[in-house]
């Protein structure tokens, strides 16, 4: 995998599921028709954390200048990794996999992304799919999954994980936790500060993962979708699994932290992680759904049927 090429600039984020090139993959039903959030902000549907941050460094000063510098180095980064796949994985297309690539065109139209990534389908038995979360202004971004993604998920289950995907690119995640990184150098070589600030970065990527799981529901609209996704990429199998089990199991690990013994909790949360704990994203996930601020973004959505009708009166 490419990630030793990218993993410093925190530009690869991983969800781990399972894709074969030979795997029939149909399109999502129609019937599960979903609403299109025209204009939707990545603020909307950011974890608070990951908002304040990226607000603070969006204002900071010469951070354009920055981001300029980061766009330009990563574009490098990019140019390698595209000719890596284009070498050695399949390429998806409306000629190639074309099922599995209107459900990402679908995913896009939802989440109001107007330049869709270029979709490719890598051999590997690990269940993953990640993007270098970089958008640039003359080329389409990346989305990988692997051939063992689909194998396992439902198509459902594999497009709520391209909006995972997706919100990465949404958020320009790459972007903004570079520049972060990079602002925050010369702090984490202080006394105390120094370890403050790690802490600090170490929970702003954790948070980043939060923002896409919401990117993910919105793309899939349904909850036990993704917590499906999510269960059957922890427990490693595409047997039948319980949904709905999983998620209460997510809230008595709330429940049961909550009452641990405090030395218990800080070990618990002070452990280094690249992504947060799987029970934590369901039941965060959860949480959110059930919440005013996603209702409110769902409730100012255009449906399926009134774009279509709109389009229709224009032309």
């Amino acid at each position: 995998m490419m990630l030793s090429l990218v993993s410093t600039a925190y530009c690869v984020f991983l969800i781990t599921l399972h894709i074969n090139p030979s795997t029939a993959f149909s399109a999502v039903p129609s019937s599960t028709a979903r609403a299109y959030l025209k204009n939707i902000d990545a603020n909307q549907f950011r974890h608070p954390l990951d908002r304040d941050i990226t607000s603070f460094l969006q204002e900071a000063p010469l951070s354009g200048l920055a981001s300029d510098a980061i766009r330009k180095s990563l574009a490098v980064v990019e140019q390698g990794v595209r000719l890596d796949l284009l070498s050695s994985s399949v390429k998806v297309s409306k000629d190639q996999l074309p099922s599995l690539h209107e459900s990402m065109l679908e995913a896009c139209r939802v989440l109001d992304l107007d330049n869709p990534p270029e979709l490719y389908v890598q051999s590997n038995p690990q269940a993953n799919a990640f993007t270098l979360a970089l958008r640039g202004k003359d080329t389409s971004p990346i989305v990988v999954v692997t051939s063992a993604l689909l194998d396992r998920c439902t198509d459902e289950e594999v497009q709520a994980i391209i909006g995972h995907e997706l919100g990465h690119l949404k958020c320009e995640h790459s972007l903004y936790l570079t520049l972060g990184g990079l602002a925050s150098t010369p702090l984490r070589s202080l006394p105390l500060i120094g370890s403050q600030t790690e802490s600090l970065l170490q929970r702003w990527r954790l948070a980043a993962e939060y923002s896409c799981d919401r990117a993910a529901m919105l793309v899939a609209q349904d909850v036990s979708v993704v917590a499906g996704a999510m269960l059957k990429l922890f427990a490693g199998t595409s047997r039948a699994t319980n949904t709905q089990a999983f998620i209460d199991q997510s809230l008595e690990y709330e429940r049961l932290l909550e009452s641990a013994n405090p030395l218990v909790r800080s070990s618990i949360r002070s452990q280094q992680r690249t992504h947060p704990l799987p029970v934590k994203r369901v039941a965060e996930l959860q949480k959110w759904a059930d919440s005013k601020e996603y209702k409110d973004i769902l409730s100012k959505a255009v449906s399926v049927e009134e774009k279509k009708g709109t389009e229709g009166k224009e032309e």
